[in-house]
């Protein structure tokens, strides 16, 4: 069943992609003098297909592709998708339109042309403004009460990030920025919640400079972080390697506690590309600490109903908020828990979801951040003394 909701999935990309070719050539015919719908349709396909395929090529480990080159490529693929849509937008409405009346039939050549460019310098104009809006790190911040106390509570300074998909496009001047806004959060503690890489560590250029700036990020309780289902697969045992390097604390499946103030887990990823050891198992209790708040890391929000009172707080990514524009509308629709703060039930734990600080695919933003979350959780006190 899944195959088949994927063939049906590819047909339509597929077909949007195509009646986008159609349309831009009808609409630009009087400009294309001399050049007829089979040559244009060609020439067309063999553009779309070959950022497609480069894209794919690019993901391969130890891929010959050179890195300028599917950097380009990744660009290219963002303005081809918003291409896609908003041209595909654009003959929806002019059908709507002629049905209506409104329009007449054919469309004048100068409307023809105009309602093309319009897509053309739309598609363009968003995806400039995604890549510069991409390259920037946003802060917000949450407030949330841990537990019931006698009143008397003590704060402590979270940073939550994720999803920064080191390797094909981020690099270091954007973990260095992300480094950056979260020292200027002056976080007791900070927790990323999986995807800190892209698959693909043969994709990660510079490793000792990354390593060096995540060393850098100043936190009493240290960095902790899960798995993503990006960190997965034939690079997994050097990405362990490389976290250590980088004082990265990686929780798989267990606990810590932080300053006799909280546990935190984490856990490995529920459905990841690519093997990460053993398989994901359930999260022990910790006797003796119950009367504790536990946080726990787990990539994908989705899973908040796998918990119970035991676990006060959940931080998750994955979601990217959508990143771009229309996917942000989508996914906010889509999926319960898309970004910000949720609470399952009067009981259950409370959630915050990031959206990430990197990119996956095209690396822009439109309609959404680059974002750390700085979270100052209020933590019961003991009656008769502080968590210290």
């Amino acid at each position: 069943m899944r195959i088949i909701l994927i063939l049906i999935a590819l047909g339509a990309f597929i077909g949007l992609f195509v009646n986008a070719g159609h349309k831009l050539f009808l609409w630009f015919r009087p400009i294309f003098t001399g050049v007829g719908p089979v040559a244009f349709g060609i020439s067309y396909g063999i553009f779309v297909a070959a950022v497609l395929v480069l894209f794919v090529l690019s993901r391969i480990p130890d891929s010959p592709v050179p890195r300028t080159v599917f950097l380009m490529d990744h660009y290219a693929l963002g303005v081809i998708v918003l291409l896609m849509l908003f041209v595909n937008l654009a003959d929806l409405a002019l059908l709507l339109a002629r049905l209506c009346h409104l329009i007449p039939t054919p469309l004048p050549q100068k409307a023809a042309i105009t309602v093309g460019a319009a897509a053309v310098v739309l598609s363009v104009a968003l995806s400039v403004y995604g890549g510069i809006h991409a390259s920037k790190v946003q802060t917000v911040n949450y407030k949330i009460q841990m537990q019931e106390g006698n009143g008397d509570t003590d704060a402590m300074n979270i940073v939550l990030i994720s999803d920064l998909h080191i390797g094909y496009v981020v690099d270091e001047k954007h973990v260095e920025k992300i480094v950056a806004a979260v020292n200027a959060a002056e976080p007791d503690l900070v927790c990323i919640a999986g995807d800190i890489f892209d698959g693909d560590m043969t994709a990660v250029k510079n490793p000792s400079v990354l390593q060096e700036s995540l060393r850098s990020i100043k936190a009493p309780y240290g960095v902790y972080a899960c798995l993503g289902n990006h960190d997965a697969g034939a690079g997994y045992e050097d990405m362990l390697k490389f976290l250590e390097k980088a004082q990265v604390h990686l929780l798989q499946d267990e606990s810590v506690l932080i300053g006799n103030k909280m546990i935190l887990a984490g856990r490995k990823d529920s459905g990841p590309i690519g093997g990460q050891g053993e398989a994901r198992r359930e999260l022990a209790e910790e006797a003796g600490m119950e009367h504790l708040p536990r946080i726990v890391l787990d990539h994908r929000p989705e899973n908040i109903g796998s918990y119970n009172k035991s676990t006060d707080l959940i931080l998750s990514g994955h979601t990217h908020r959508g990143q771009m524009f229309p996917f942000n509308l989508v996914t906010g629709i889509m999926l319960d828990m898309n970004y910000g703060y949720y609470r399952l039930g009067e009981e259950g734990p409370q959630a915050v979801v990031t959206s990430g600080a990197g990119t996956w695919g095209p690396p822009q933003r439109v309609g959404t951040d680059n974002e750390i979350a700085v979270i100052q959780v209020l933590l019961p006190v003991a009656e008769g003394g502080s968590l210290d």
